[in-house]
């Protein structure tokens, strides 16, 4: 497993992303966000999470994706309604998860900085284990999610901006690829392919993932098995990720150790305060991950490469 961070390297012009296509509209019309964190948010215990369904939108709005695709079908799910799933809430302390350990000892990502360019080049393939798909019959989560994808290695290489700009507005994610993680695996909007909170209804496996139809692995929402520094939660979480738009993804503690909210972030789930960037602490935009859906990127703040 490699990981190279911010070397300095000459990276050939050719760009090939592997994501699952983003239908709707792609661009939205000029909507202004607020960018103030509230600083006033509870975050929610994880047997009482507010359920996402029904919260897309087509302008940027707190506690929604801001979704290019208008239109969904289904996701292809066994029917029946999920257990943990309880009126306006889902337990995730209840949700079962994917069986299997499996390794992925060629898992590969190398992050590097060239000219005003961030490249991140990977395969895919995370660094922690995952489950075992696609999900087994004998599986007991089959009954709720039975998943045919099977994990494949995918080209992934991506040019953000080193040094990211606010847009004039905010735009909308698509299905698909949002971002890309430290661990080495893709990152997803909060929307299954039905439209609905993916974290809530589909089954991943511990590390909260899984693949696609082309077996692109990927996260809806926080997962474990990424590491944001902030075990003790008295210090602001860690890089783990990039958005398109080339900001940075923080895991689930802000200023001073505190667990974040939606009504600590703005519509596109951000804020701006001073935070390590490149080595250097800058007093700069960035994105965090939370327990509370939309889970992570709700819009891009960015201007996108």
């Amino acid at each position: 497993m490699t990981r190279s961070w911010l070397k300095r390297s000459f990276v050939p012009s050719t760009v090939v992303v592997i994501v699952a296509a983003c239908g709707g509209a792609t661009s939205p019309s000029p909507v202004t966000t607020d960018t103030t964190a509230l600083h006033s948010g509870v975050a929610p215990e994880l047997n009482a999470l507010p359920l996402g369904d029904g919260n897309v939108s087509t302008s940027p709005r707190v506690g929604f994706v801001y979704s290019c695709q208008t239109s969904f079908g289904s996701n292809g799910a066994p029917p029946g309604k999920a257990p943990w799933i309880v009126g306006t809430t889902w337990d995730q302390t209840a949700k079962p998860t994917v069986q299997g350990e499996v390794q992925w000892p060629n898992s590969r990502v190398t992050i590097s900085l060239s000219g005003a360019q961030r490249i991140v080049s990977a395969n895919n393939l995370p660094s922690h284990p995952t489950g075992m798909f696609p999900i087994a019959r004998t599986d007991p989560v089959f009954q709720y999610d039975g998943n045919p994808n099977a994990i494949s290695e995918q080209t992934i290489l991506l040019r953000l901006a080193a040094s990211p700009q606010a847009a004039a507005a905010p735009t909308c994610v698509p299905q698909g690829l949002i971002g890309f993680t430290l661990s080495g695996a893709a990152l997803y909007n909060a929307l299954d392919a039905a439209g609905r909170d993916a974290a809530a209804h589909e089954v991943q496996d511990r590390c909260a993932g899984h693949p696609q139809g082309q077996g692109q692995y990927h996260y809806h929402s926080w997962s474990t098995c990424i590491s944001d520094g902030a075990t003790t939660q008295t210090r602001h979480s860690d890089l783990v990720a990039y958005a398109l738009d080339g900001f940075g993804i923080f895991g689930q503690f802000g200023e001073g150790g505190k667990r974040l909210a939606n009504a600590d972030l703005d519509a596109c789930h951000g804020h701006t305060h001073a935070i390590p960037w490149d080595g250097q602490t800058q007093t700069l935009y960035h994105y965090h991950m939370t327990r509370e859906y939309p889970y992570s990127v709700g819009c891009f703040h960015g201007v996108r490469s």
